[in-house]
């Protein structure tokens, strides 16, 4: 008897509970370019290419997404001697095979964790040395005055917006401005929390400036349509756009976000990446600058991160978050938040420590501190270079056009793609720009990402490339095979 009841049972087709109809439909909405149909397309490749499947081209090169150290940036040593003196444990060991200043530093950071481990959870808003650390980084560079108790170390800057983000949108009424372009994110978060992307479009025309109009007119489309909108998202210097704001811009957002009361998001975790001869300014900084009533009311969530800058530590995901003007229920809510995603991961908090506190000719040996900034320098002075090239070498190519890289890691020029290549790609399903994308990485190996996953004015086409391949000949190489394939394609669709 069991054993035909065991066998009716085992006969029932099983279908999974968690599907396609059951998982939540903002999932299934969400979307995010950087890793996309393009990262998809190239693993497949790369897999047949250990396989030993040919193709024409030697490997795939990542000119896709913002990851410094997978594109040969090397990391900075004296970081990385703290980081390693901290994970041994072993201070005296330290001493035998690294600079006594690093490990000077890591004994400071051990000491702050009860019974030096660095396994242990800390305080869920992060170890205080390190906030304290990042508190004075703030102070200094803006000149304010900074409560520790509204900074929390996060892992990377996505934790902490994903945070916001989640406490600003109730429902699909609840409306964020975002940049067009922007970083594909923002857009996935604002789905997936059930809210309403309100965009409001940079000029291209005017090196990806902003427009005070078109800040209204965005606010006025969405409210006519019954959207609160709620917060508004400014990326300085821009991702994927590599504009730097001037502060009169932020003056201006600072104004319109009072006049509304919205709630600001800075995403300014690009801040040491410039290349020209301009000055990067916080909006905790142009706040301060405007004085009363904005420094007193307008309420603002910054972000930074170990992960983009100078130091491209993506994999050690360590980051901040600092509030001002905020609500101390709405403290109290992002403490419960971070509480059940619990601390922040210690190399990540101990990362950002380093890069909020770095060595000085004051705290270190001269030789260490040469050799920190001549690693710096050697980083920036790479990145400048290769953004100057992408500018250049970019402009040369017929049907492209591309604004001045200003900082950050990208460029996002646009390509003027014939009608019938443009016909055809939309019979085959395929936005023109997404078509381009695919068909460069099939005859060239290079990813890059089809402007239509950051939203772009109608009618236009774009791409953003990294300006990361740290070898000078293989950016060179990457940029000339973007525009034979190009002059190719124009030639062949008239």
């Amino acid at each position: 008897m069991l054993s035909r009841i065991s066998i009716k049972y085992f006969s029932r087709t099983y279908k999974a509970s968690l599907n396609k109809d059951t998982i939540p439909s903002s999932i299934i909405r969400s979307e995010y370019a950087v890793r996309g149909a393009i990262a998809e397309k190239a693993l497949k490749m790369q897999r047949q290419m250990e396989d030993e499947v040919k193709f024409p081209f030697e490997k795939i090169i990542q000119l896709n997404i913002g990851n410094p150290q997978n594109l040969g940036q090397k990391p900075i040593s004296f970081n990385r001697e703290v980081l390693a003196s901290c994970l041994t444990n072993d201070i005296e060991g330290s001493r035998m095979i690294f600079s006594s200043d690093a490990v000077d530093r890591a004994e400071y950071y051990l000491s702050h964790f009860k019974h030096r481990a660095i396994g242990a959870y800390t305080d869920i808003q992060g170890v205080r040395c390190i906030m304290r650390e990042v508190k004075s980084f703030i102070e200094k560079r803006d000149g304010v005055n900074v409560d520790e108790n509204n900074i929390f170390l996060t892992n990377g800057a996505t934790e902490g917006i994903t945070f916001m983000l989640n406490l600003l949108i109730k429902d699909e009424n609840d409306g964020i401005m975002i940049p067009i372009p922007q970083y594909p994110m923002y857009s996935a978060l604002i789905t997936k929390f059930e809210g309403t992307q309100v965009p409001y479009y940079l000029d291209e025309s005017k090196g990806w400036g902003m427009s005070f109009e078109e800040l209204e007119r965005s606010y006025a489309e969405a409210t006519d349509k019954g959207i609160n909108v709620r917060s508004m998202v400014v990326i300085n210097p821009g991702n994927p756009t590599g504009q730097v704001l001037a502060q009169e811009d932020l003056n201006r957002v600072i104004q319109f976000a009072h006049d509304k009361q919205i709630f600001l998001l800075a995403d300014e975790v690009y801040q040491r990446n410039i290349y020209v001869d301009k000055e990067f300014c916080s909006v905790r900084k142009a706040i301060k600058e405007l004085g009363s009533p904005y420094d007193n009311d307008v309420e603002l969530a910054s972000f930074h991160s170990l992960s983009k800058g100078l130091h491209g530590e993506c994999g050690l995901r360590g980051g901040f978050l600092e509030l001002h003007n905020i609500d101390s229920v709405v403290n109290l809510a992002i403490y419960k938040f971070k509480a059940v995603a619990s601390c922040g991961n210690i190399i990540g908090q101990i990362g950002v420590g380093l890069m909020a506190n770095p060595p000085t000719k004051d705290t270190v040996s001269k030789e260490v501190f040469d050799l920190y900034q001549t690693q710096e320098q050697h980083i920036h002075d790479g990145l400048k270079y290769r953004a100057n090239l992408i500018t250049e070498k970019l402009n040369s190519i017929q049907g492209i056009t591309c604004n001045e890289i200003e900082g950050a890691m990208y460029a996002f020029p646009q390509i003027k793609l014939p009608q019938s290549y443009c016909d055809l790609a939309h019979q085959e399903g395929l936005s023109p720009d997404l078509k381009y994308c695919l068909e460069i990485l099939d005859k060239t190996g290079i990813m890059i990402v089809p402007g239509s996953g950051f939203g772009q004015e109608e009618g236009t086409y774009h791409f953003r490339i990294t300006n990361l391949v740290d070898s000078k000949s293989e950016m060179i190489k990457a940029l000339d095979r973007i525009g034979e394939f190009t002059s190719d394609l124009m030639s062949l669709y008239k």
